[in-house]
């Protein structure tokens, strides 16, 4: 009997049976979108983190009067804690993304639930940034029509225009979120989505 053969047989006949199960190749799938939204998430945080910066100068820029400073810092201070603490869920959820385990389903289905729970944090921080923008546009207001003379005098039609322009951007500002959220992230959503749910038709 010769052995040699025999091994050099069953050597063959492992490597033909040997193949890359399709779990393994649908999570390879997954790496693809989470690359780019790791990449979308990175650019989120640096603009997120400079718009904050520049909240810093808009007196200036928009050239209050010296007596809102404090008011408007006021206001400022509430929004930076609220922020603080939405960009550092944001930074945990990127680190998540970032220590991706391609051999792991359950990690793949604990990303894509967290990216659901951050999309919906991403809306409630954004809805609260309305009110404080809303905020700042009044005393911006404020500051210039009292400079001009025109506040105290300021009755009837110019009022209803000025609540007009403010629901205006209000409702604008609602629907731009809604639509960031869906072009920019809902992408991904549905890509790892995809993925997961041919993984559940192999169980």
């Amino acid at each position: 009997m010769n052995f040699d053969n025999l091994r050099s047989e069953w050597d063959a006949e492992k490597a033909d049976d040997v193949q890359i199960p399709d779990a393994i190749e649908k999570l390879q799938r997954a790496k693809h979108p989470l690359v780019q939204l790791k990449a979308t998430m990175k650019k989120e945080l640096q603009m997120q983190v400079i718009s904050l910066a520049l909240f810093i100068f808009f007196p200036f820029i928009l050239q209050m009067g010296p007596s809102l400073y404090l008011i408007y810092y006021l206001g400022f201070m509430v929004i930076t804690i609220v922020s603080a603490y939405y960009l550092l869920a944001f930074s945990r959820f990127y680190k998540g993304v970032d220590a991706f385990d391609l051999a792991s389903k359950d990690q793949l289905l604990k990303i894509y639930f967290d990216l659901q729970l951050n999309m919906e944090r991403y809306r409630s921080w954004a809805f609260l940034l309305i009110p404080f923008l809303m905020f700042t546009i009044g005393l911006f207001s404020y500051s210039h029509l009292q400079r001009a003379g025109k506040w105290e005098t300021l009755t009837g039609l110019p009022v209803i225009l000025l609540f007009i322009i403010g629901f205006a951007s209000m409702v604008f500002m609602i629907a731009a979120t809604n639509w960031w959220l869906k072009y920019y992230y809902g992408k991904y959503v549905n890509q790892l989505k995809e993925v997961i749910d041919s993984l559940k038709e192999d169980n």
